[in-house]
């Protein structure tokens, strides 16, 4: 694969959050296995850009990066992008709160995990931007202002690589920057314009879906106020008309917004709460991830299918776009074969002007 490797038109990838690979040997496996085996289902011909998601101590494993760079090389894997959001283990366990730990605020540990991933990505990546994702923020009430120092040095180390990496935040409901307005509110108060070019946000579908915003408009806000679209999370919230149990056992947040019959949202938790909500809301939506394609679950997909139709297209070809399904929890390499193959298909759709 050339070292100037750009995809032609949009590129998708995937996430590779969804294999529940805890060390360095668990990695080597996934990569050899599972990826390989999707890679030769979807992408045959061509390089597969993938995510990479890194852990706090795998990252301590992997003291040489040449065998990875090489093996992602020799096999058409395209690192387009690395997820730093979580530092402890992903899987296998309860994770809930502890996704955003350490915080910004609280010691340098997340600046030195998210710098180190930075300079991976600028080692092994493929693309014109590299984004690393992190969280935007912490949990509220934590402001702004006690997570922005620490946001800024990690943007200015991404500054001095040699590569254009970027650090994308990731708003997610409940963090101190949640909605696309406290992102633009973030990147107005705090953040200089030479920074803006290593600064930017992971536009998650499904986190704002979860706000229940309106996509394009929230694209189209950003975009107007300067703020850098670094990457894009493919993703698919789940929708629920009627109140009733929904995955309860999950090991992550479930984070649930509800709207009235005004359809103001009116109502939040952020894990699933121990009480039912008033009847007075009329729809939730869980921020839990479902697969991006029909399943017969309430989902959001109408929403991602009309971002892909109409959205996309605003956004430069260069910010990956990233399918993200995490919850997935069995038949991963099909789940995730099926699920490009939606998405590729209706951009491919939407490229020729079809509307979908």
């Amino acid at each position: 694969m050339p070292e100037n490797f750009r995809p032609t038109g949009r590129a998708v990838g995937y996430a590779l959050n969804v294999f529940p690979y805890r060390t360095l040997a668990e990695l080597w496996a996934c990569l050899e296995g599972d990826v390989l085996k999707l890679k030769g289902i979807a992408f045959p011909d061509e390089p597969f850009p993938i995510e990479l998601r890194l852990s706090e101590s795998l990252l301590s494993e992997l003291r040489d990066v040449a065998p990875l760079k090489a093996f992602l090389d020799a096999h058409g894997l395209a690192l387009v992008t690395i997820n730093a959001f979580v530092m402890p283990a992903f899987h296998g366990e309860r994770v809930k709160e502890r996704v955003y730990l350490p915080g910004w605020h609280e010691s340098d540990a997340r600046v030195r995990f998210t710098n180190v991933c930075l300079g991976l990505l600028a080692k092994c990546g493929k693309g014109e931007n590299l984004p690393v994702s992190v969280p935007f923020g912490a949990l509220k009430p934590v402001p702004m202002e006690a997570v922005a120092p620490n946001i800024l040095r990690c943007a200015k180390h991404a500054a001095s690589l040699d590569r254009r990496c970027v650090v994308a935040l990731e708003p997610e409901p409940g963090l101190c920057v949640e909605t696309t307005a406290e992102a633009v509110e973030f990147f107005d108060r705090f953040v200089p314009d030479d920074l803006r070019p290593h600064l930017g946000v992971n536009f998650d579908l499904s986190h704002q879906l979860v706000q229940f915003e309106d996509l394009g408009e929230s694209v189209a806000f950003l975009q107007r106020h300067g703020v850098p679209i670094a990457k894009i999370h493919i993703s698919n919230a789940a929708e629920l008309t009627e109140w009733k149990p929904f995955h309860t056992d999950s090991i992550y947040l479930h984070q649930v917004c509800g709207i009235d019959a005004t359809g103001q949202k009116t109502y939040f938790s952020l894990d699933w709460p121990d009480t039912t909500p008033s009847p007075a809301i009329k729809k939730f939506r869980v921020h839990y991830h479902l697969p991006v394609f029909p399943s017969g679950d309430g989902s959001t997909l109408a929403e991602v299918e009309r971002f892909l139709a109409a959205t996309l297209p605003t956004i430069h070809p260069s910010v990956p776009a990233i399918i993200e399904t995490y919850t997935t929890r069995e038949r991963l390499v099909e789940t995730a074969a099926r699920e490009l193959d939606w998405v590729r298909e209706k951009i491919s759709l939407s490229a020729r002007g079809t509307r979908v």
